[in-house]
């Protein structure tokens, strides 16, 4: 039988999983964001760069995500030019948020960028720097992870629900409803 834990020890260890799967949860999250990722491109190399966007989402870390949302979500990126011959078609497509100031996106990217740089720390330096036997650290390391995740669950509807919107937005778009309209 495994040896048993203190309450203390026990606690301070179902937070940080509970923190960690959430922090995927809010990863998972941002990479579909990324995937509406503005796009440039011939007819012809339309599906391959849409490819390439899904393959490049799949693999970006928490930090990396949080930063192609603020991209793509803001244009701070500047767009892909496509190499453009005569009388070429090419179709550029882009989601855009409308009616906010840009202290509203500041704030708005703000705190993803915070919970990335916290998993960041918590991940590869507190956990290990941690003794798990002391009640007093494991107590302030429930404390602050349960407002941690306090603010990652936040993040994480809110961003869940602009989610919804912009695939909502894509399923209409790709129907005969939305070529109607």
């Amino acid at each position: 039988m495994p040896p048993r834990h203190p309450a203390h020890t026990t606690d301070a260890l179902y937070a940080v999983g509970r923190n960690v799967v959430n922090f995927q949860r809010l990863e998972h999250i941002l990479k579909q964001l990324a995937l509406f990722a503005p796009i440039c491109a011939t007819p012809s190399r339309l599906q391959d760069e849409v490819e390439k966007q899904r393959a490049r989402a799949e693999r970006l870390t928490l930090g990396g995500a949080v930063k192609k949302w603020v991209e793509s979500e803001f244009h701070t990126a500047e767009p892909k030019q496509v190499p453009r011959l005569d009388q070429q078609i090419i179709i550029s497509f882009a989601f855009a948020l409308s009616g906010r100031g840009p202290e509203y996106f500041d704030q708005m990217s703000r705190e993803p960028e915070s919970l990335a740089q916290e998993r960041n720390c918590l991940i590869h330096l507190d956990l290990a720097r941690l003794n798990f036997e002391d009640e007093e650290e494991c107590n302030a390391l429930s404390i602050q992870l349960n407002a941690q995740n306090d603010r990652i669950i936040r993040a994480t509807e809110f961003l869940g629900t602009m989610l919804e919107h912009m695939q909502g937005l894509a399923r209409l778009i790709a129907s005969n409803e939305g070529l109607l309209q």
